[in-house]
């Protein structure tokens, strides 16, 4: 046998769980190919990395020998930084990327309608306020394990001091923290927790491929 081309592909079905020291990950399905070094999580997945969640209706994480390489998250993205038990960095688009280091966080990626709401800081560690912005591409850069800048080409967007801060913009319309469920030891891998009802993602659907040839389309 051919050992340099002889991998193992795991499938685990219904209430998967997975516990790491630098990760931790829940979702109906997940499949491991040890060969591309791919986890594949479907319906509900969601990825945490210390303070840091994200989610969306499809996860792809890659790894690099024994730490965390990227993530790859399909439509419904969401990115979910938590500051405090009120405030919460959040980033939502159609598909997102996230990029390590060494297993630490370094870069992520949001393409596609993307919607953030950002809570800057002074030099001080002091609150600024709130930057709620819409563009079509971002980049997050992060610095010991927490946003640091971001980056975007042409949008719309508003600062707002602390005090004026509205109510309406410190969470996104697809805001979600999952804390609850996330499994905190290898032990509890063995318990599922369900999201609370009416907080699981509806599924796109994707709308049919347009007729390709003049004698399929139907002339009035």
């Amino acid at each position: 046998m051919k050992t340099d081309s002889t991998y193992r592909e795991l499938h685990g079905y219904h209430h998967a769980r997975s516990f790491r020291t630098d990760v931790q990950a829940v979702s109906d399905s997940i499949i491991y190919n040890s060969k591309s070094k791919e986890m594949t999580m479907f319906s509900n997945p969601i990825v945490w990395n210390n303070k840091q969640q994200i989610l969306g209706e499809e996860i792809h994480v890659f790894m690099n020998d024994s730490t965390i390489d990227s993530v790859r998250v399909i439509n419904q993205s969401l990115l979910v930084e938590q500051i405090d038990s009120v405030h919460y960095n959040q980033v939502a688009s159609k598909e997102m990327y996230a990029y390590f280091e060494k297993g630490e966080p370094k870069k992520n990626r949001a393409e596609g309608n993307v919607i953030v709401a950002y809570y800057p800081f002074d030099s001080d560690s002091t609150l600024i306020g709130l930057n709620y912005s819409e563009t079509s591409d971002m980049w997050i850069y992060m610095k010991d394990r927490k946003m640091n800048h971001l980056w975007q080409p042409a949008g719309t967007g508003t600062i707002y001091p602390v005090a004026m801060i509205p109510a309406d913009k410190m969470y996104l319309p697809t805001f979600a923290w999952f804390d609850y469920i996330r499994p905190t030891s290898k032990d509890d891998i063995f318990i599922w927790k369900a999201k609370k009802a009416g907080t699981e993602l509806k599924p796109t659907i994707r709308k049919a491929v347009p007729l390709q040839k003049l004698n399929q389309i139907k002339r009035k």
